[in-house]
């Protein structure tokens, strides 16, 4: 239950928390997490085969410091964002996020995102990248999406940040600042 502290006795902010692991085609799934995260995967490699999270009190997946490769994510509720990762190099084949309290993907501090196809139904903010982040995705579809993307340093220590969606469809503002990018179209 959330007591007011965002981390457990070890520093760990899941509900689910995966910590030093080779993961091999693991499925993963959290409903009901009350956590600062309902998962939580840091200084991790491997391939997950799906992650499902249903109703997350805060963030529904938080990535840190890891190098993974996952064929798919279902995401229903999260009180902040959907998928956050920081620290890594990701890869996730399709996901399917509906109701992000924030953003639908956040990918921070030196990470690399690369995705195939995102489906993404109610954020704040679609996809951002931020502090010397990539994001690639190859196909997106943001629905009721105010900001569909948005690419800028955050932290005063980082610089600016890569949004690259080569097929985009969504009606709300692209946002980035003088040291980002953010790059429609082109494979």
């Amino acid at each position: 239950p959330q007591t007011g502290q965002r981390f457990n006795a070890h520093g760990m902010t899941g509900c689910l928390n995966i910590y030093g692991a080779i993961v091999k085609d693991a499925t993963i799934s959290v409903q009901n997490g009350q956590c600062e995260d309902s998962l939580n995967i840091v200084n991790s490699t491997g391939s997950i085969k799906h992650i499902n999270i249903i109703d997350a009190f805060a963030d529904a997946i938080d990535l840190d410091f890891s190098m993974l490769s996952i064929d798919s994510i279902n995401i229903a509720g999260a009180g902040n964002d959907c998928l956050d990762v920081s620290g890594g190099t990701y890869e996730v084949k399709t996901a399917k996020l509906i109701k992000c309290g924030d953003k639908g993907i956040s990918v921070g501090e030196k990470s690399s995102l690369v995705a195939k196809n995102i489906e993404l139904m109610q954020a704040q903010i679609g996809a951002a990248s931020k502090d010397f982040s990539y994001l690639y995705i190859k196909q997106a579809e943001f629905i009721d999406t105010p900001v569909c993307v948005e690419a800028m340093q955050k932290k005063q220590e980082f610089g600016g940040a890569t949004a690259h969606l080569a097929k985009i469809n969504c009606s709300g503002q692209y946002l980035q600042d003088k040291d980002s990018s953010i790059i429609l179209g082109l494979e």
